[in-house]
């Protein structure tokens, strides 16, 4: 059985034209990486897919419709006009496998995900300056549900 973090196979997706599609969308730019650069797609589509399984038919339509060697980033527009599944499996495919690239985050100065801890007996600044005194002193106001 498939956990919702198991790789998903992409044997039915040309990952080649894949790659082709969206170092359009994303190409080299402004000190950015395109998506072939980082090698987003062949290292990241099979995890995206593993987390979103609805994506998976909606992309392979996509990568069969679009032909790289013809393909402009106004196309997308057309995409999303004659099947907008495959218009957000797409871009929302090719956006994830990008930014996962540790290359890429680190350029863009994201360390990924970390855990913070809180306490609950710790007041905030903005707490201990008073600014919710008004509503402390208004008290509390609500309707009653019926019933």
């Amino acid at each position: 059985m498939t956990t919702p973090t198991s790789p998903a196979p992409t044997a039915d997706i040309d990952i080649h034209r894949l790659t082709a599609l969206a170092d359009v969308m994303l190409p080299a730019a402004h000190g950015m990486p395109a998506v072939s650069d980082v090698k987003a797609v062949e290292s990241y589509l099979p995890q995206v897919l593993g987390w979103r399984k609805d994506l998976h038919q909606p992309l392979v339509r996509a990568v069969d419709a679009l032909d790289p060697s013809l393909f402009t980033i106004d196309r997308l527009s057309a995409l999303h006009e004659e099947d907008e599944d495959a218009y957000v499996a797409l871009t929302t495919a090719v956006a994830a496998c990008y930014y996962l690239s540790p290359v890429v985050r680190e350029l863009i100065g994201y360390p990924g995900q970390a855990a913070k801890t809180y306490d609950p007996f710790a007041y905030t600044e903005w707490v201990a300056e008073g600014l919710l005194d008004p509503v402390v002193d208004r008290g509390p106001i609500w309707r009653e549900v019926p019933g």
